[in-house]
């Protein structure tokens, strides 16, 4: 198996796909604390913990907060920060070597296994593609009135240069280098989770029990006092305020992916985020992907690869994976799950 080595109001947890719900007592489980982070990686993250002492829960939020800084700097791909050598410095300097972080090392070769396990679907080395959709997405949102998609020939003339194989990394050296000077990398289908999974690493080392929610991918490290679940509801990509499911989580990992939330319309036609690699265009066969595994990183890479994928697909891509399992909710409200899905009643 592939693995990666403030208050919020409820409609912005909503928008992300997943709210956390209440099951047991406040005396059962201890006063509840939680913060939020606005930030990093264009979504809200938060933060809840239950059996912490305040002092405690200040120490774990404050780590939370820098390492996600860190990791959101290092990964961010438009924009470039004094002193760091991140991923916006490597594609402004492709077909030329650059000196990176480990963690940037670390992030890519993740990136090329998720290449292979999702058969291309999930492919960080389309930054070329994904960039002309990002530059007509940020347009139409400064005035939607002149809203327009990409040309056919300019997205085509793109994926000409999104060779994952044209991503080298030498560890000796700790360089990357991107043999196309034409490509760049965009890792928006994997870095959000990638930095949950590593945070919730650094997470373990407090007293407590914590959960993240990265703007729809959830990870949660242990039940709650007493031994009780998290209890989360996915929300229904088809209403403003309702959730189509609930699952129950220990120590596992759950993302949810669709483009019902980050879209943009053109003559009245929506188009998402997520883009199909083989059509260029973005993908639509479901209104929402959640996948649960292990693992964050793993889990959001599972959901983008099955939200381009049909449903009946995304199954068989799920059951082939150890210990993962999925729920695929259709533009009609129809639910497809694989049979472990731990839906609660």
């Amino acid at each position: 198996m592939l693995k990666s080595v403030c208050k919020p109001s409820i409609l912005s947890i909503l928008l992300a796909g997943i709210l956390v719900l209440g099951a047991c007592s406040c005396a059962e489980l201890g006063e509840k604390r939680s913060a939020a982070f606005f930030d990093c990686f264009d979504t809200v993250i938060t933060l809840t913990a239950y059996g912490a002492t305040e002092h405690e829960f200040e120490l774990a939020s404050a780590a939370v907060e820098a390492a996600f800084a860190e990791y959101h700097k290092l990964y961010d791909v438009y924009n470039r920060y004094e002193g760091v050598s991140n991923l916006a410095v490597v594609n402004d300097m492709a077909g030329r070597s650059v000196a990176v972080d480990t963690r940037i090392l670390d992030l890519l070769e993740f990136g090329i296994a998720a290449h292979e396990l999702t058969d291309g679907n999930v492919n960080i080395a389309m930054g070329a593609v994904l960039r002309l959709w990002h530059d007509c997405r940020t347009a139409a949102e400064a005035d939607p009135s002149n809203a327009s998609i990409p040309a056919e020939d300019a997205l085509r003339s793109a994926a000409l240069h999104c060779n994952i194989t044209d991503v080298k990394i030498d560890r000796t050296n700790s360089t990357v280098t991107l043999l196309d000077p034409h490509m760049s990398l965009d890792v928006g289908a994997i870095a959000k989770g990638y930095a949950c999974e590593r945070v919730a690493e650094l997470l373990r080392a407090y007293d407590g029990s914590y959960m993240l929610n990265c703007g729809g991918a959830v990870r949660t490290l242990s039940e709650k006092p007493g031994g009780s679940p998290w209890t989360i509801g996915i929300a229904d990509p088809n209403s403003d305020s309702e959730y189509a499911a609930r699952v129950e989580l220990t120590d596992a990992a759950l993302s949810t992916s669709g483009s019902y939330i980050r879209y943009f319309e053109v003559n009245g036609e929506r188009y998402g985020h997520i883009i199909d690699p083989e059509t260029l265009m973005p993908a639509g066969g479901a209104a929402s992907v959640s996948v649960l595994c292990g693992d964050a990183a793993l889990a959001d890479v599972l959901s983008t690869a099955c939200y381009i994928l049909t449903a009946e697909e995304a199954i068989r891509l799920i059951e082939s994976i150890e210990s993962a399992e999925a729920l695929v909710i259709s533009e009609d409200g129809e639910m497809l799950h694989t049979g472990g899905f731990p839906l609660a009643d």
